[in-house]
């Protein structure tokens, strides 16, 4: 089966753009051989799947423009995300031995590094990201004897039925992940926040000639607005520490500010918000906000790259919880079964996230392991991501609300994740979708689904296409 699909989170211009510096810094390059185009396929080697399942790196390029066409891509929200300085410098401000390890891991190149470690103005580099995509939008590539170009778009109209075989487009929708990007949260640089140039550089995000669609409030480290969640892992926390502000308690002044002005729509310009990486305790003080601040108003939730936790609700104050054995990874920054309801009540959209550390409990990802036959290995692999999609549904279905509504692919591609094993890159995602159709087919066929109502029995080729594009794509004709 090949289905188009939508991807609620990609960052394609991060490696590209990193790669930039080395010749020219910020150059789109329209040759698509070139390392710093946005076109440039880089698919992994033996050696590069050897090293991502040892090490969990991924230094492949796996959501380029060619990859996404190649797989058959419609929609994509790309993420704006300028890198932050928490990755590449250390608290005494040095970035002594940092350089080497965060270009390992990142994959962006050594002089973008530097550049960051130099840099005053996150606003600079978010302004610099926004003019990479634009140098190429409406371009045209030949791949595989088609044509092919993205095309930035602001409304939901402008998406249109292809109507020349000879071209395919890709539309792209931005978004932004993490307020820093405002100028905020660089007291490595001894620089204090400065909220009237925050609240104006988000009036100048607002003019945009291309809309920006959702954002996410926090990302890996202190933005000195809201409290993040903990998010790193494995090598990565050898390297840097990201707990000042962790355990902030929600929202504060300024970031309040921040929230009320972006969701501001007296203009036809509300930002809606994306929850990845918030804190419970922020999640939670952004849903009391909603409900006491725009009570009538339903203004739709937004996770865009995530999984679920399993656990019932959101837990009290900060209390602990021990990670039980169970199919999930029992962490904060994955979501509780109370909020995939709010979700799906007020017609959000909830992205699963295509990174192995975040989709299983260690035990699942020990079971999901360890085999030679490579259809054994996508077979389990594609379950890792089959159970977030069955948890939600059930969730959902003992709720009254429709099962396969809210779910959809956010898979993070090109951010700093671990890969599921076969599933490299979005050049994958025809074989993703025709392994998980397996598993909706198994399920379906069950004894646990005669627990669905009859609303939510369908079958799983109509099950697939909600999650692949359907969501996705309805929630866009309602909301942009």
């Amino acid at each position: 089966m090949k289905t188009k699909f939508i991807d609620l989170h990609v960052h394609p211009a991060m490696k590209p753009l990193g790669k930039s510096f080395n010749s020219n810094p910020g150059l789109n390059h329209p040759k698509k051989n070139r390392t710093n185009s946005i076109w440039f396929q880089d698919p992994p080697t033996l050696s590069d799947k050897i090293f991502n399942i040892l090490l969990s790196l991924t230094k492949f390029r796996q959501s380029d423009f060619t990859s996404l066409a190649k797989g058959g891509a419609h929609i994509v929200f790309v993420s704006l995300c300028g890198l932050e300085k928490g990755f590449v410098m250390k608290k005494d401000k040095t970035g002594l031995l940092r350089d080497l390890p965060a270009n390992f891991v990142a994959g962006i190149g050594k002089k973008r590094i530097d550049y960051i470690q130099k840099m005053t103005d996150y606003f600079t580099d978010l302004q610099q990201e926004y003019d990479f995509y634009n140098q190429l939008n409406g371009t045209v590539f030949r791949i595989k004897k088609q044509n092919y170009r993205y095309k930035i778009i602001s409304s939901f109209n402008e998406i249109k039925e292809e109507t020349d075989k000879r071209l395919k487009t890709i539309y792209v929708i931005l978004t932004i992940e993490g307020t820093h990007v405002f100028n905020a949260g660089l007291k490595l640089m001894d620089k204090n926040v400065d909220a009237a140039e925050v609240m104006a550089n988000i009036d100048n995000v607002k003019r945009w000639k291309h809309r920006l669609f959702f954002i996410g409030l926090t990302h890996h480290f202190d933005n000195e607005m809201v409290g993040h969640a903990p998010s790193l892992s494995g090598i990565v926390t050898k390297l840097c520490d990201q707990t000042t502000g962790m355990y902030r308690k929600g929202f504060t002044k300024l970031g309040k500010k921040v929230l009320k002005k972006l969701l501001d729509n007296s203009n036809g310009q509300r930002v809606l918000i994306d929850m990845k990486h918030l804190s419970t305790e922020a999640r939670k003080e952004l849903y009391s906000i909603l409900d006491t601040e725009y009570a009538n108003e339903t203004i739709p939730l937004i996770v865009s790259h995530a999984a679920v936790n399993g656990w019932p609700a959101l837990p009290d104050g900060l209390e602990k919880r021990e990670p039980g054995e169970g199919l999930f990874q029992q962490k904060e920054i994955n979501f509780y079964d109370d909020e995939l309801v709010r979700i799906a009540k007020s017609g959000g959209l909830f992205g699963i996230q295509f990174d192995e550390r975040r989709l299983g409990s260690d035990k699942e990802i020990k079971k999901s392991r360890g085999s030679w036959s490579r259809r054994k290995m996508l077979f389990k692999q594609s379950k890792l991501v089959w159970n977030q999609i069955q948890h939600i549904a059930e969730v959902l279905n003992s709720n009254g609300e429709y099962a396969w509504g809210i779910q959809c692919i956010g898979s993070d591609y090109d951010g700093i994740v671990n890969s599921l094993n076969g599933f490299w890159t979005a050049e994958e995602m025809p074989l993703f979708d025709s392994y998980l159709e397996k598993h909706a087919y198994n399920y379906l066929k069950s004894s646990e689904a005669k627990k669905l109502s009859a609303q939510n029995k369908v079958e799983a080729g109509e099950l697939i296409e909600h999650f692949m594009h359907k969501n996705a794509y309805t929630f866009l004709e309602k909301n942009f």
